[in-house]
């Protein structure tokens, strides 16, 4: 026997089947994502009831939860699914980013301001590649200030030999949204690049992102600044992905115009 609600969610999988997630309301990418875990309920209803709890998709993505299971409706299953929402996509993002190579810094700027550039605090992230700037692995600093961050650059440098890196991409957040540098932000920039030079890891760009803005310290290396010390570094967008890249990430379709 058919359940009752199939036609209604077969209707809604080749809506989807023809436009993607793009398209559809918070509620109905919520209702979807319910079907398998929710078999014998109007999970219209439920997806309804935790947008109007929790606010938003992401909002229900970020919830706890048994505060998602006092939603009535809600299965253990769902819950659980749905708390592990956030972890996919940094999983989906770091598989992605390693398919391609960083050593365009607008590419690295992407990624990076998608990984670190919308954090509330303030956090480092390494992207240690290869030799071809292939991605072997992307390492995380993260603070507890929203004002600040300590680069433990000792366990950077051991993690960085372990992985055989030649080069590096090093980006810092600003959670204002204001990428413009500091001169603590140089200083560092200096310490870093020092730091690496005899180890002959190449420091390839040393970033600070944030809402969709990146800003490129690479030109602030010594000898190449103007009188005074102000940096002659560049903002680069990172908030437009390459194309075909993220998405999944960005909910968009490679031919939309």
């Amino acid at each position: 026997m058919n359940h009752p609600h199939e036609g209604h969610r077969e209707r809604l999988r080749e809506k989807i089947r023809k436009d993607g997630l793009s398209r559809l309301e918070p509620h109905e990418i919520l209702e979807y994502l319910l079907f398998p875990f929710i078999p014998r309920r109007n999970t219209n209803d439920i997806a309804h009831a935790l947008i109007a709890r929790f606010g938003s998709l992401s909002s229900v993505f970020d919830a706890d939860y048994n505060a998602l299971l006092e939603t009535d409706g809600m299965t253990a299953n769902a819950a659980l699914f749905l708390t592990q929402m956030p972890a996919l996509v940094v999983q989906y993002k770091t598989s992605k980013a390693k398919q391609q190579s960083y050593l365009n810094p607008a590419d690295a700027a992407v990624y990076l301001n998608e990984l670190i550039g919308h954090q509330p605090v303030e956090c480092v992230a390494a992207l240690a590649l290869d030799a071809k700037g292939g991605l072997i692995s992307t390492i995380q600093f993260r603070s507890s200030r929203a004002d600040a961050v300590n680069l433990d650059m000792r366990n950077l440098v051991k993690e960085l030999l372990l992985l055989r890196a030649t080069g590096v991409i090093i980006a810092h957040n600003h959670p204002s949204g204001d990428v413009t540098p500091s001169e603590e932000d140089i200083r560092s920039y200096d310490y870093i690049k020092a730091t690496l030079v005899p180890l002959e890891i190449a420091l390839l760009d040393c970033l600070i992102v944030g809402d969709g803005n990146a800003y490129s310290l690479l030109d602030n290396a010594e000898g190449s600044r103007p009188a005074g010390g102000a940096p002659i570094g560049h903002f680069i967008d990172a908030g437009v992905p390459a194309a075909g890249e993220f998405d999944l990430l960005y909910n968009r379709k490679t031919d939309k115009k």
